[in-house]
């Protein structure tokens, strides 16, 4: 039986818009009252996450940034970093192949110097990013929550860069998301160990969780979730690791794995 169902955001329960569905609220209260519980793991930081947080009525933990922080009650009740220092020379590498950082720190974004894409995000989100360049103090002394690498042109350079990815030491880890981009996390910090310790915050066994995704940092919570579906629009590498795969695309195929598993 069914317990917990834990979604993903981008590609699930919004698309491209980021706009929250209408309904997503209702459908949640819903679930919430036939003893279902509900709640979300992403790629984002809980400075985006606060005001979708509050339009999706959430009442359980959540987990943001990948895994790396596990939220309740407006508090960080995880959080793993690592320290910025160790990835300068990929960021560097990076802004020279003309491509976008951005850095979250204590769950707040920071970027270094103003692109076309960073502006294009933040006109999406109502967000005026200011460039903020480390100090060397800062560099040596940062540890950061998630970076992420985005390359807006999309013609191959990011398996150039992950090359260099590979190559670095340190703390962290790494999911590339095909020809587009690169996230950075604390070593041991995933969806599926977060779900983890979101089971046991909740006092639920793993077996007892649904995880719908779409996307490759979703895999590991595929695996460990008791019960795994992936939306219509789930790329070609989580698809394999999806026990069901829905027709609807996003929130539509979210509805539709409640319905078959709920």
């Amino acid at each position: 039986m069914i317990k917990l169902v834990v979604c993903d955001m981008d590609g699930t329960m919004i698309g491209h818009d980021e706009k929250v569905p209408a309904d997503a609220a209702g459908f949640i209260a819903g679930l919430e009252d036939r003893g279902v519980m509900f709640t979300v793991a992403t790629g984002r930081a809980e400075g985006y996450m606060r005001s979708k947080v509050a339009e999706m009525g959430l009442r359980r933990p959540y987990i943001v940034t990948n895994g790396a922080t596990i939220m309740e009650d407006g508090r960080a009740v995880v959080r793993k970093q690592f320290p910025i220092a160790q990835i300068r020379e990929v960021a560097e590498l990076a802004r020279t192949m003309g491509m976008s950082v951005l850095y979250t720190f204590e769950g707040e974004e920071r970027v270094e110097e103003i692109t076309d894409w960073i502006i294009y995000e933040g006109k999406k989100r109502g967000i005026t990013y200011v460039p903020q360049p480390f100090t060397e103090e800062e560099w040596n002394t940062l540890r950061a929550d998630k970076i992420l690498i985005m390359d807006p042109v999309r013609e191959g350079k990011i398996y150039e860069l992950e090359e260099k990815v590979k190559a670095t030491p340190g703390d962290f880890t790494y999911v590339c998301y095909r020809n587009k981009a690169i996230e950075m996390n604390e070593r041991s910090a995933n969806k599926a160990a977060a779900l983890g310790e979101l089971a046991r915050l909740l006092q639920v066994d793993l077996k007892e969780v649904l995880a719908v995704g779409d996307d490759d940092n979703d895999i590991e919570m595929f695996q460990a979730a008791g019960i795994s579906a992936a939306v219509g629009n789930v790329s070609d590498n989580a698809r394999p690791y999806a026990d069901y795969v829905c027709r609807g695309r996003q929130f539509e195929g979210v509805k539709e794995a409640v319905a078959k598993f709920c």
